[in-house]
């Protein structure tokens, strides 16, 4: 099976300047032209209001797991991410923006706010994005710098480097990374289903022959009557969500800030850009 994507409009969710000072805020606003722009962008106002998700969530009519999951997909489409935690203190912690996250959020309520008043034609063009924008149901979309390119005869082993550190693997065939020039230096997006994800404690996980071992912290657990929906904190503030049976998690035993490896392989990796 080939796994690749393109499309019109992918490489906008694809940020350019993952290892300079300077972030573009046109490039940043992209993944805001969708569908979806005013209640992504309603959430973060709401959270930089009240310094909490519960509270954004109520005020944009959202659940706590809606709204958290909005915020990790952007955080993972960013560069550096817009929300961040806090945890500890006199209010028992909160969530708040971080500078991108309001240099964002000015951003769009200096220029998105008046494309959107714009002139018919402006609010067709506003549109035409939104409709062109690619969106799937895989759970997981990381946005990174191809750092390596293994070729092979039939597939083809692309390194993506995420802006934490963290470094994933992907197998593909060479035809698709031929038809999507991929090349070292580029950048693409990495879609991962959770259920494609294992969970493993450290120690266990170093003795497991996979192609994708990335460590990381319990960010939260999310208990089903079957399953189970954990969500893996990676390095600089980056997620990965894996849904995992509930026989498999007692098993774990793993709590809110445990360490734990997400574990997966190369061929549950689709890859993505955008011309």
């Amino acid at each position: 099976m080939t796994r690749g994507l393109r499309g019109p409009l992918f490489r906008a969710n694809v940020i350019p300047f993952l290892n300079s000072e300077r972030i573009a805020m046109s490039e940043l606003l992209h993944p805001f032209a969708g569908k979806g722009t005013s209640q992504r962008i309603a959430l973060l106002r709401a959270i930089h209001e009240h310094g909490s998700i519960s509270a954004a969530a109520r005020q944009c009519q959202l659940s706590y797991k809606a709204a958290w999951q909005h915020i990790d997909n952007i955080n993972n489409l960013s560069p550096q991410p817009l929300v961040a935690r806090l945890t500890g203190g006199k209010g028992g912690g909160g969530t708040r923006l971080t500078a991108l996250g309001e240099q964002l959020l000015d951003a769009w309520e200096k220029t998105g706010v008046a494309l959107q008043a714009g002139s018919m034609q402006e609010r067709q063009t506003l549109a035409l994005l939104g409709r062109l924008a690619v969106r799937t149901s895989a759970r997981n979309q990381l946005a990174g710098e191809i750092s390596h390119i293994q070729r092979g005869a039939v597939n083809d082993t692309i390194t993506l480097r995420l802006p934490g550190g963290s470094q994933l693997q992907a197998q593909i065939t060479r035809e698709s990374c031929d038809e999507l020039a991929l090349h070292e230096g580029g950048h693409a997006i990495a879609l991962i289903k959770a259920s494609w994800i294992t969970l493993a404690l450290p120690q266990a996980a170093a003795q497991i022959a996979i192609a994708n071992r990335l460590p990381g912290k319990v960010g939260r657990i999310t208990a089903g009557l079957v399953n189970s929906e954990v969500i893996v904190t990676l390095p600089g503030g980056y997620s990965l969500c894996a849904m995992v049976d509930n026989d498999s998690l007692a098993s774990l035993a793993i709590a809110v800030d445990d360490a734990v490896c997400a574990l997966f392989s190369s061929q549950s990796v689709i890859l993505g850009i955008l011309d």
